[in-house]
C-alpha cells in the first residue's frame, strides 16, 4: 500500500505542507510560551515597583514626617495627641497610600505583617509566617515565588522588615508607647520587639491565575496568528512552485507524450528562460528535428 502519490508535485507539496504545519505549530508554541513568560516578567517588574514605592513611603515617614510631627507636637501645646498615627506610622501611611494606588492596580494586594503587631489585622497568616521564618533562617531580605493560599495561587514578592530603634517607641513596651497609640489599639501586653530582629515583612500579592489567564489568551491569539501566517507563506510557496515549476513540467510531459505517439505538429510553448525554459527549448529542437526527419521520409 502506497502512502505517497506517484506525482513528484504532490510529494513535494505534501512534504512542504508537513514542514510548514510543524514549523507553524512550533512558532505558535514558542509565541505562546514567550507571551506567558513576558506576562510573568511584566508582573514581576510591577510588583517590584509597588514594593519599592511602599518601602520608600515607609522610609519617608520615618526620616521626614515623624521627626517633623514630633517637633510640631512639642512646639505647639494646642496639639493634644502625642502621636499622630496617620502621619507618623510608616505602615499605616504606606498602607493607605497603597490602597489609593490600588484603584489603578486592582489585582495587586499589599500586606504589611509582623509577629506581635499592634493591629491584629497585621498578624501574618501561615504562608506569611513561613516566609518571615525564611528571612530569619537565611538572612535574606527578599523573597519571590508562587504560593498557594486558600486554594488560590499567588505570585508574591516580599521584603523583610527589621526592627530599628525608632520602632520601639510603639512596639517596645506599654510604658513607652504613646497614649494615642494605646487608645487606638488597646494592647494588653508589651509587643517586645527587639532591635535588629526580622519581625515581619511587606508582601505584595497578585493572583497568579489572573496573570496566567490573560497571558494564555494573548499567547493563544498571537500563536494562532503566527500559525496562520506561516501556513499562508507555505501556501504562497506552493502556488509559486506550481506556477513556475510543476505546471511548466506538466506541459513538457504532455508534449513529450504527444511526440512519443507521433504527434509532432504542435509547437512546444516556452514561457521562461530559466532551467525549465531551457529544457523546453531542447524539447522543441528535438520536435523540430524529428519533424524534419519525418517529412523527409514521406
Amino acid at each position: 500500500m502506497r502512502l505517497l502519490p506517484h506525482s513528484i508535485k504532490w510529494k513535494i507539496a505534501i512534504f512542504i505542507l508537513i514542514i510548514g504545519i510543524a514549523e507553524g505549530l512550533a512558532v505558535a508554541y514558542m509565541t505562546y510560551k514567550e507571551e506567558v513568560e513576558s506576562a510573568v516578567e511584566r508582573t514581576r517588574e510591577r510588583i517590584q515597583t509597588a514594593l519599592a514605592f511602599t518601602k520608600a513611603a515607609r522610609g519617608y515617614v520615618r526620616s521626614v514626617l515623624r521627626p517633623r510631627i514630633d517637633q510640631l507636637i512639642s512646639r505647639y501645646s494646642c496639639i493634644q495627641e502625642d502621636f499622630i498615627l496617620e502621619a507618623q506610622s510608616s505602615s499605616f501611611f504606606a498602607g493607605n497610600i497603597f490602597r489609593a494606588v490600588g484603584e489603578e492596580m486592582p489585582d495587586f494586594r499589599l500586606r504589611q505583617v509582623a509577629f506581635s503587631p499592634l493591629n491584629p489585622k497585621n498578624t501574618p497568616n501561615q504562608m506569611e509566617k513561613k516566609i518571615i521564618n525564611y528571612f530569619r533562617q537565611t538572612k535574606s531580605d527578599s523573597y519571590e515565588g508562587i504560593e498557594t493560599l486558600n486554594n488560590q495561587r499567588f505570585f508574591i514578592k516580599a521584603s523583610a522588615v527589621k526592627v530599628k530603634a525608632k520602632c520601639l517607641r510603639c512596639h517596645g513596651t506599654l510604658s513607652a508607647m504613646p497614649a494615642s497609640v494605646k487608645e487606638i489599639y488597646k494592647p494588653s501586653r508589651d509587643p517586645q520587639w527587639k532591635v535588629g530582629n526580622v519581625q515581619g515583612g511587606i508582601f505584595v500579592y497578585v493572583p497568579f491565575e489572573t496573570i496566567l489567564l490573560k497571558a494564555q489568551i494573548q499567547g493563544i491569539i498571537k500563536g494562532l496568528v503566527a500559525f496562520v501566517v506561516n501556513i499562508l507563506i507555505v501556501g504562497v510557496i506552493l502556488v509559486l512552485l506550481n506556477r513556475y515549476v510543476f505546471k511548466p513540467v506538466e506541459v513538457l510531459r504532455e508534449h513529450a507524450d504527444k511526440i512519443s505517439r507521433g504527434e509532432i505538429d504542435d509547437e512546444i510553448p516556452i514561457q521562461s528562460d530559466d532551467e525549465i525554459g531551457q529544457l523546453g527549448k531542447a524539447f522543441e529542437r528535438m520536435r523540430v528535428s524529428i519533424k524534419k526527419v519525418m517529412d523527409l521520409l514521406k
